[in-house]
This record gives structure tokens, sequence and C-alpha cells, in this order.
């Protein structure tokens, strides 16, 4: 019996959940038990970084700091005002979701996850515990995927280009000012493709998202 859309579409979405559930727990894996992998990702964090006090360090750390409570606060505000502007409560709803779902979910991998064994490997001063995923990251890529399922269908693409020029200033801006691993950006970026992925399969299960039409539709026509 063939699925519907709708059904291929949900099945599809969970799939890519559970792969980015894996490639979270993979690359925690990696990081604490291959000495290789740890080093490789130090080498290549190493490669991007600034130089203290150098201007690019200075861009580095305003684009990072864009992801503190401050800023996240006006930009869930700013998330309410438009899903009320354009009637989309549902898609707030799973909005909210997402970005309350990933930031719980790294900030409890941050507390068991935390690598102070590679603390000073990046040649930096920390003044905390690297911690991963990156809290910063997540916060961002979740909100700017927030503003994308709360903005109607045809403004998408701008909202989707807002949402990866946050995501991608705050995520360049942890690695390059020295605050995280490249490998704490990827892990953050699959822990909210998960809460993501898993919003969309509901509002398509119910009815609130479009599914793409059938191969042969556009062809028929």
């Amino acid at each position: 019996m063939e699925r519907s859309p709708r059904n291929r579409s949900v099945v599809g979405l969970l799939a890519v959940a559970l792969f980015c559930a894996g490639g979270t727990a993979l690359l925690a894996l990696l990081f604490y038990g291959s000495t290789r992998f740890s080093d490789f990702d130090a080498r290549v964090t190493s490669h991007f970084l600034a130089t203290p006090g150098s201007t690019l360090d200075d861009l580095a750390n305003f684009g990072a700091k864009l992801a503190e409570p401050a800023p996240l606060i006006l930009i869930l505000f700013g998330l309410i005002a438009l899903a009320i502007v354009w009637n989309r409560p549902w898609h707030l709803l799973a909005a909210v979701g997402v970005i309350a779902g990933a930031n719980l979910t790294t900030q409890v991998m941050k507390v068991l996850m935390s690598h102070p064994r590679l603390q000073g490997a990046l040649g930096v001063s920390y003044p905390i515990e690297i911690h991963y995923p990156s809290g910063h990251t997540t916060a961002a890529l979740a909100s700017g995927f927030g503003l994308w399922l709360i903005t109607p269908p045809r403004w998408r693409v701008w909202a989707a280009i807002a949402g990866a020029a946050y995501g991608l200033a705050v995520a360049a801006g942890v690695v390059i000012a020295g605050w995280h691993f490249i490998s704490d950006v990827l892990g953050a970026a699959m822990v909210v493709g998960f809460w993501a992925c898993l919003a969309m399969a509901i509002l398509i299960q119910a009815g609130l998202e479009k599914t793409p039409p059938p191969r042969g539709s556009l062809r028929s026509r």
C-alpha cells in the first residue's frame, strides 16, 4: 500500500530527526573516545582563531554576543509579535517548542559533557570550561528556524536568509573568538535539527503545513 505524501513527509522528517540525534551522540563519543579526533578538532579550530585584540576578534565577539540573553529576549518578543500579526498561533507554539526544547537539551548536555581536558588546547585562556554543544549557536539557530516557521510561505525565502545569516554570525563568532570548538557548533546544529524536524512533522501531520505535490502531478498539468 502506497503511503500518502503527508505520511512520506512525516516519515522522512522523523528519519532526519533520528539522524541528527545519532550525529549529536556520535560527535560526543568521538570527542571523548578518540584522542585523534579531539586533536584534529582542536587543530582545525585553531586555524580559524583571530588574534586576541584584533579587529576580527572584536567582530567575532560581537557576533557571538548576538545570542546573549538580552538579544534573545528581544528576538522572542519579535517572533511573538510577528506571529500575532500574521495570525499563526500554531506555528508560534511550534517555534517556541523548538527554541525551548533545543536550548534545554543543549544546557543539559553542557552540564554532562564539559571538556576541561582540552582547556587551553586552542592557546586561549577561557574564563569557563568549554562545553559541548555550543549554547549560543543553539539559541541562534533555533531562533532563526522559529522566524522561518512563523513566516507565511510567500516570504519564507527572506526569513530563511535572515535566520541563516544570524545563525552563521553567531556560529562563526564563537569559533573565531575561541569560545568553542567546531564540533561544539556542529553538535548544536544537530540538536536544533532534531527539534526542528519533530516540529515540522507534527505540523504536517496536523495539516498545518503543506506537503510537496506528488511527482507526477506537475507533469500532468
